[in-house]
Parts: structure tokens; C-alpha cells; sequence
């Protein structure tokens, strides 16, 4: 396919109807889908959390690294991805892939968290008076 940048503005168009206005990566927070293009490929797309058989309406917009963590933790979760035969089974489909993306989620968090220690830590040794300003209370 031939890149035509005078297109732009219909592509950008189209990736703001496919995930919607002021999307983000639900894990990692990326908020520029202009600075995340690879070979015409938004790195930007949603990911069926629960399993697109077992709930398509379900989706999170994630870039494509904290989609391939998502899609990898639910195989290694063992989530059924396939279309199940009865209510039960889809339920409990639905149960699993809950648990395997709140399992990443929770890992996204862990890692915002220290990194937000990291800040603390920084302005602790950079600007020590830091704690005693109003903005920086509760």
C-alpha cells in the first residue's frame, strides 16, 4: 500500500471513530496515536479482555506491547478464546479472562506505583521543602 501523506487527516479521522475520542493505552497510559504509527499500523487498538467469543463488547484500547502482554497472559491463563458450547462454560470463559486481565492490570499498577515512588524519592533529595506546600497535601 502506497503512503500518501496528504491522507492524513483521514486516517486520523478513522483511528479517532475505531477507539474513540482521547484514547489511551489503558495499561500504559500512551496517549499519542500520531506518534505510534508503524507502517501504516496504529500501535494503538483494543483488546477484548474477556475473549471476543466470550464477550466481544468488552474491549480496552492498549498499545500494541501492552496488547501482546494481555493476549499472552490469557493463553498462559489458559482463558478459553474459542466459542463455548453452553451459558456455563461461556460464563466461566468470562470469569478467567476477567481474572487474567485484571492480573496484568494489577502488574501496570505496581509498576506506576513504584514508579511514582521514584518521584517521591526524587523531589525528596532535589527539593526537600517539597512536603510542606499546600498543593502537596491531601
Amino acid at each position: 500500500m502506497h503512503y500518501d501523506p496528504m491522507d492524513a487527516p483521514r486516517r486520523k479521522r478513522r483511528r479517532q471513530q475505531r477507539l474513540g475520542p482521547d484514547a489511551f493505552c489503558a495499561t500504559c497510559g500512551e496517549r499519542n496515536p500520531d506518534a505510534l504509527l508503524r507502517v501504516d499500523r496504529s500501535l494503538l487498538e483494543r483488546h477484548h479482555v474477556l475473549g471476543a467469543a466470550n464477550a466481544p463488547e468488552a474491549t480496552i484500547v492498549v498499545c500494541l506491547n501492552c496488547h501482546a502482554r494481555f493476549s499472552a497472559a490469557q493463553q498462559d491463563d489458559g482463558v478459553p478464546l474459542a466459542p463455548l458450547a453452553t451459558v456455563l462454560e461461556r460464563g466461566l470463559a468470562v470469569v478467567a479472562g476477567a481474572g487474567s486481565s485484571l492480573g496484568v492490570i494489577s502488574d501496570a499498577l505496581l509498576e506506576w506505583a513504584e514508579r511514582g515512588q521514584g518521584v517521591v524519592r526524587g523531589l525528596d533529595e532535589d527539593f526537600r521543602e517539597w512536603r510542606t506546600r499546600p498543593w502537596s497535601r491531601p
